[in-house]
């Protein structure tokens, strides 16, 4: 693993910023701050997922939450609400997440390298990268993860294929973006039923 406390700074895109300001969702940053800040203190990698890097990649949404990748999710909890006197509780009844105490955000926390929910193909992205600085997944893969979630679930995801439309659109994507291939044919009918109606 790749220790670097100065990594380059990943929470930079001023659309995303000017969001979270207008929307009073600024604080969220500041809470995946200081889970970079905690878990690179004890050696553990990680990679910002959901909403927070849908904004970072260009579309900007608003989200209540931080989703955070991890190659062990019981080792994070334990690290992030071991100071007693920190940023982050433990939630009652869960084992994957914690709770801001600063702003009451909730932080999931995701299994690299799993899928979290059965009949789904595409796991998340196993981190490598120690970094104090909250590390955004990349743009196939966080394309990559939503069409997968939705394709498992039509309905109740929905929200997670129109974040990819959005995508497509905000960024210019070609057809040939490189997402894995096990959604690879969801990507391609999207961006071509996308491309009918313009």
């Amino acid at each position: 693993m790749v220790v670097n406390a100065a990594a380059t700074e990943t929470m930079t895109d001023h659309g995303a910023f000017c969001l979270r300001e207008d929307t009073g969702t600024s604080s969220l940053e500041q809470t995946a701050r200081s889970v970079a800040e905690v878990l690179c203190h004890h050696g553990i990698a990680h990679l910002i997922v959901g909403g927070l890097a849908l904004q970072e990649h260009g579309y900007y949404r608003t989200t209540t939450d931080v989703d955070v990748v991890v190659g062990d999710v019981f080792e994070a909890v334990d690290v992030l609400t071991a100071d007693l006197s920190g940023p982050f509780r433990p939630i009652t009844g869960r084992q994957d997440g914690v709770r801001d105490r600063r702003n009451d955000a909730v932080v999931d926390v995701l299994p690299g390298g799993q899928v979290v929910k059965a009949g789904c193909k595409v796991p998340f992205p196993m981190p490598t990268e120690v970094t104090d600085r909250p590390k955004v997944v990349g743009l196939p893969d966080l394309i990559s993860l939503k069409l997968d979630s939705w394709a498992n679930s039509p309905t109740n995801r929905l929200k997670d294929k129109a974040d990819v439309v959005e995508l497509i659109k905000a960024r210019t994507l070609p057809r040939d973006f490189a997402v894995l291939p096990q959604v690879r044919l969801h990507y391609e009918e999207t961006w071509d039923a996308l491309k009918a109606e313009v």
